[in-house]
């Protein structure tokens, strides 16, 4: 639960730890890569630096499995009777363990991006359109 202090690599493996605790299928994080990467390659405003890429695939898979969730009954003096309280709370995801996440993840699916990210973006098109990024074409009439 307390891991501030301990390295980025550690914090990195603790929250794959939580996902595989979560039973977050590994398709899942395939998915996210693949549908952050093709978003990234897509967009013709976005950033192409591979820090980028890792960081915004890395910041998706970090909410998945984090956070510390609480749900306890507190009594309403209005009411007179006891009210369910729930507090969900989520760590700030920034710094060098997205980095590392992102890494593993790059390693895990950087192949397979290059070979699908072309398919993913035509099939994105085809059902909802070119990027808003992308020049509008003028019909000549």
């Amino acid at each position: 639960m307390n891991l501030r202090g301990q390295s980025a690599e550690y914090r990195a493996r603790i929250a794959f730890a939580r996902l595989r605790a979560a039973e977050v299928p590994a398709r899942r994080l395939v998915a996210i890569y693949l549908g952050v990467s093709a978003l990234i390659e897509d967009d013709w405003k976005s950033h192409r630096v591979r820090e980028f890429r890792i960081v915004q695939a890395a910041k998706a898979v970090h909410r998945l499995a984090s956070g510390t969730h609480r749900k306890w009954d507190f009594w309403d003096p209005l009411t007179g009777n006891s009210r369910p309280y729930t507090l969900h709370a989520y760590p700030r995801s920034s710094g060098h363990v997205l980095r590392k996440i992102g890494e593993a993840l790059e390693k895990a699916c950087g192949e397979l991006a290059s070979a699908a990210v072309p398919e993913v973006i035509a099939l994105r098109t085809k059902r909802y359109g070119p990027h808003p990024s992308h020049p509008q074409m003028t019909k000549a009439s």
